[in-house]
């Protein structure tokens, strides 16, 4: 099919602006706040709410502060800090509840308690770096005190949650790795799952966070972030469970039931599905007379799977699963036009049907859509669309004269649609805009291969998984404005076909 539809698209768009929690520094006796209770760390962000030091210690339990989240809508953890951690000179199941008054609150504090005491006001300021070295200074001074190590472990895990409302996610990998070594807490493999998620780094971020839910850190966001996981890694099964719990827990996000209800429904189309393997696919299909087909279309995926990878230097380890439906069934499940060859949604869907135009044909579809699903798992879906489809018409291997000539019209008339107008999908064109921007997509892609190669080609889609912007991305993979690319882009064209 000529657009791709991205399931990791749908994914997205669940985002919404979600809360973060604030853990909780506690303060010793005789403490600059006057009430031996607990300071909140801001977040330091002054369009997050900021938070309040929090009296009535006696109460037992903390009630954790919530700031908005990052800018991007990505799904983050609450943080609440329920640990009581003892004060110098106290046993430790009385510490919160004494009053913050006391005989001793005259003695002069230990240097290591000085250090705590002012780190404790640092924080309250939202001063976060200060707070945290002089706590990294006042436990090195007495490791064995539990109240010094507790408040450090709170500063750096608020320190990594406001890294991530930043965006700064290698930075608050390294908040979370520090905290976790003065003891392993649930909101940080929480928060630690989500920057290596940021990162792009889905194998250790399924795996943080999965444990993260073992050990009872389950919250609709960490559900929200596994089921993105499993669907980027193709697992569909894991991905309806994981966003059923999400919609269990209360989650309501734009897209989210939509996506349950397509993963629910091809689940059910597929519950009697016969299955067959090869090293990089997985074909599922219905009935046992097309099992003939179905090693068809295997040995086309595998030829697909060595040229598309050797377009993009990137040959994949995990299996593609691929679904051949009866031709009315896959009008049904992929809502798609009656010339559709095939969708690629997350996984290959293609009709029984389009067989029948014969082994060539097929070929070329599979090229494509294998192309999108290579284009898509390495820029984790933000590719814009014109080198998505670009580079998947490239990867056809098929020569249309009816491209040259379309480019040719259009510089002898209007000129061509600046790339950055095609970042978007091609389905709100008018059909000789779309003629246009197909033929544009596919000359430009062209040109980044021949000039670039294969290697950069994959380097700048990975880069597009992280960077903000197209530009951002030109310029950390290939070292090129995304503005000087498409002029020699441009030139290229005029030289060739103007």
């Amino acid at each position: 099919m000529r657009a791709a539809v991205s399931q990791l698209a749908l994914l997205f768009a669940l985002a919404a602006a979600l809360a973060w929690g604030a853990v909780s520094l506690r303060g010793t006796r005789g403490s600059a706040n006057g009430d031996g209770g607990k300071v909140a760390l801001d977040p330091g962000d002054a369009d997050m709410r900021r938070a309040a030091l929090a009296t009535g210690a006696a109460s037992g339990s903390d009630a954790a502060t919530r700031i908005a989240g990052d800018a991007s809508g990505a799904q983050h953890a609450a943080v609440d800090d329920s640990s009581r951690a003892a004060r110098p000179g106290a046993r430790g199941d009385q510490a919160d509840d004494m009053p913050a008054q006391s005989a001793l609150s005259d003695e002069p504090p230990s240097p290591a308690e000085a250090k705590n005491r002012t780190a404790v006001e640092l924080a309250a300021r939202g001063e976060s770096a200060q707070a945290i070295a002089l706590l990294r200074e006042a436990h090195a001074l007495e490791p064995g005190n539990a109240l010094y190590g507790k408040n450090l472990q709170a500063a750096l895990i608020n320190a990594g949650f406001s890294e991530i409302a930043a965006e700064h996610f290698d930075e608050a990998v390294a908040r979370f790795v520090e905290a976790r070594r003065l003891g392993d807490r649930a909101e940080i493999g929480r928060g630690l799952g989500y920057a290596y998620y940021r990162l792009g780094n889905l194998d250790l971020a399924r795996t943080t966070l999965e444990q993260a839910l073992a050990s009872g850190g389950d919250d609709v966001e960490t559900y929200l972030t596994l089921g993105r996981i499993y669907l980027e890694r193709h697992d569909q099964e894991h991905a309806l469970a994981m966003l059923d719990r999400a919609v269990a827990a209360g989650a309501d996000r734009p897209g989210l039931a939509a996506t349950v209800d397509r993963l629910r429904r091809d689940a059910e189309a597929e519950r009697n599905f016969q299955s067959l393997a090869s090293s990089h696919f997985v074909l599922k299909f219905e009935g046992r007379e097309n099992t003939a087909a179905g090693r068809i279309v295997l040995n086309e995926l595998e030829d697909a799977y060595r040229r598309v990878g050797a377009r993009f230097a990137y040959y994949p380890l995990e299996r593609l699963e691929v679904i051949l439906y009866p031709d009315e069934e896959f009008r049904e499940i992929t809502n798609s036009p009656h010339w559709s060859g095939a969708v690629y949604d997350g996984r290959i869907k293609l009709p029984v049907g389009g067989l029948a135009n014969g082994n060539a044909h097929v070929a070329r579809t599979l090229r494509h859509e294998y192309a999108h699903a290579a284009i898509v798992t390495l820029s984790r879906g933000k590719a814009p669309v014109w080198l998505n489809e670009g580079l998947a018409q490239v990867a056809e291997e098929t020569d249309e004269p009816g491209r040259a000539g379309r480019l040719r019209m259009a510089l002898g008339q209007d000129g061509l649609v600046p790339l950055s107008n095609l970042e978007g999908g091609f389905t709100r064109l008018g059909r000789d805009d779309a003629s246009l921007a197909y033929a544009e997509a596919y000359f430009a892609a062209d040109y980044l291969l021949r000039k670039k190669g294969a290697y950069n080609v994959r380097r700048l889609l990975e880069t597009m998984a992280t960077a903000p912007t197209s530009d951002d991305a030109f310029r950390q993979a290939l070292s090129l404005p995304y503005a000087d690319f498409e002029q020699d882009f441009l030139r290229d064209i005029v030289r060739h076909l103007g």
